[in-house]
């Protein structure tokens, strides 16, 4: 009889430890799919996804498939922090993803620290994200500083460009790349002749482009979303605003940015951290396959940005061993890792990405194209940009 208690109570216990092997790991994100957001949000659950269907295609991590919980915050970063206490609390999520822009950034990582629990920022390039002493964040993108700041450098130095313009909207992310902005003048001798913020979602530009052709600047930096990027080009158009240089944040990576201007979007410069070109990347291959498998059309940075944050994450794992925050933390702000999305290296006191390649694209006839670094361009710049009516 005991024998038998003996093999029943072995028996439980081998079935329990098979059912705890194959219990997913539940990762956990916040994204803007609905709201001003939404374009860039929807593109880095399409990451998420992928790379989701890639990993359990070859066995999970630690033997366990993975498991994501997405929810919507409606592009409001209030709501951003009570879903990343709910995926916390509730949900029990063993590990969380990024949501996307500064400004859900700002408080889902204040949550992620509260809880002691790690998490990698993926669409954040805010300066102040890294100077709050946290423990628990690291990032993949380059600070504003930088992300604003290397193309400046680069167009400054084709000459002529002695005065500036720096136009943003309200938003927190986009305030980040206008203090970048404002800074990186400074630092260059570049004069500052307009700094203006208009409100989110604002698609009346005029009283602007008034000011700004009476100031006329060599170079004008906008700071804004897809949409405003796009109607400020067309008014820019009408009024005959002709710079030396237009630069634009974030939008200029989205094809939709080409497809909706058309022939209006030529010339215009823009940073990258990813283009469909870098195909040394190790995992490029798979990655760009299957997307355009899965969705008919080429990956744009973003995409590659929501895969790259799981595919840190998993690699963290894996050399943890483990789901123990603490230990997933300090791999985190120590390994060195290439993903299809470029290397990921932090500092290991703040988390700040310090090892991440940056490109500046151009647009050339409809197309982007690398014109910096020299060892990835594919196409010569075109600078001055212009007049309107000499295109």
């Amino acid at each position: 009889m005991r024998r038998m208690f003996f093999f029943a109570v072995l028996a439980v216990a081998v079935l329990g430890c098979v059912a705890q092997a194959v219990e997913p790991i539940k990762f956990g994100a916040v994204l803007p799919l609905t709201g001003w957001g939404s374009d860039t949000g929807k593109r880095n659950l399409r990451g998420y996804q992928l790379w989701q269907e890639m990993v359990n295609e070859k066995g999970g991590i630690l033997g366990r498939p993975v498991e994501l919980i997405i929810y919507d915050d409606q592009s409001d970063p209030t709501l951003t922090a009570r879903l990343y206490e709910k995926l916390i609390t509730e949900d029990k999520v063993d590990v969380l993803l990024a949501p996307w822009s500064d400004d859900m950034t700002m408080p889902a990582t204040t949550v992620a620290e509260k809880y002691k629990k790690p998490i990698v920022t993926g669409g954040a390039t805010l300066d102040l994200i890294w100077e709050r002493g946290y423990k628990y964040v690291c990032g993949v993108l380059p600070p504003s500083y930088d992300y604003v700041g290397v193309p400046i450098r680069y167009i400054a130095s084709l000459g002529g460009i002695s005065s500036g313009a720096v136009i943003a909207s309200n938003l927190t992310f986009t305030q980040g790349f206008a203090v970048a902005t404002v800074k990186n003048f400074e630092e260059l001798g570049i004069k500052t002749v307009l700094n203006e913020t208009y409100p989110a979602g604002t698609k009346n530009f005029v009283p602007i482009l008034l000011k700004l052709k009476a100031s006329n600047p060599d170079l004008v930096v906008v700071c804004g979303t897809l949409e405003e990027h796009v109607e400020f080009m067309r008014q820019c158009k009408q009024m005959d605003v002709n710079p030396k240089a237009f630069y634009l944040t974030v939008s200029v990576t989205e094809p939709e940015f080409v497809e909706l201007l058309g022939p209006d979007a030529e010339y215009v410069f823009g940073t990258s951290e990813w283009e469909p070109t870098l195909q040394s990347l190790p995992g490029f291959e798979e990655f760009y396959h299957r997307y355009m498998a899965k969705y008919g059309e080429e990956p744009a940075e973003d995409d590659a940005t929501g895969f790259a944050v799981a595919q840190i994450l998993q690699h963290a794992i894996e050399l943890a061993g483990c789901l123990d925050d603490e230990k997933i933390n300090e791999v985190l702000h120590t390994m060195e890792f290439t993903t299809v999305f470029g290397t990921y290296k932090v500092d290991p006191n703040t988390g700040r990405q310090i090892g991440k390649e940056l490109f500046i694209i151009q647009i050339q006839n409809g197309k982007r194209e690398i014109v910096w670094p020299p060892e990835y361009a594919t196409a010569t710049v075109r600078f001055p940009t212009p007049a309107w009516k000499e295109r």
